[in-house]
């Protein structure tokens, strides 16, 4: 059916005399300026259309960079975390308890010495 009418519309547009148009010199002119214009301002967007890709080509691989950056640093992080865990005194090692220590080393080798004595 689509062919039928776009041949139908084809032949009638073939057999009807096509109005023509003359242009002046003047708007032959204009026309050619305007092209012109026209071909200036599309090549230089589309300069800036390529350097608009290279910008977002050069943030993506940024962003590539910071996020290996990011792991980087959440592996130190966790490195830091397991050597917090290791140098960490432990419940023995607390200062007090040296303390106690070394009193009850003290008063029973005194203890000890002045019973000997005896």
């Amino acid at each position: 059916m689509l062919k039928k009418l776009i041949s139908i519309l084809l032949i009638i547009s073939i057999l009807l005399p096509q109005k023509t148009y003359e242009f002046t010199e003047e708007e032959v002119q204009t026309l050619y300026t305007q092209i012109q214009t026209l071909e200036h301002a599309d090549s230089t967007n589309q300069k800036i259309i390529e350097n608009l890709n290279e910008q977002i080509y050069m943030y993506i691989q940024t962003i590539e960079n910071d996020s290996l950056m990011f792991g980087q640093y959440e592996y130190k992080l966790e490195l830091k975390d397991e050597l917090i865990k290791e140098i960490k005194p432990k419940w023995y090692e607390h200062p007090y308890l040296w303390f106690g220590y070394g009193m009850v080393t003290i008063l029973l080798s005194s203890w000890v010495v002045s019973n000997v004595h005896e």
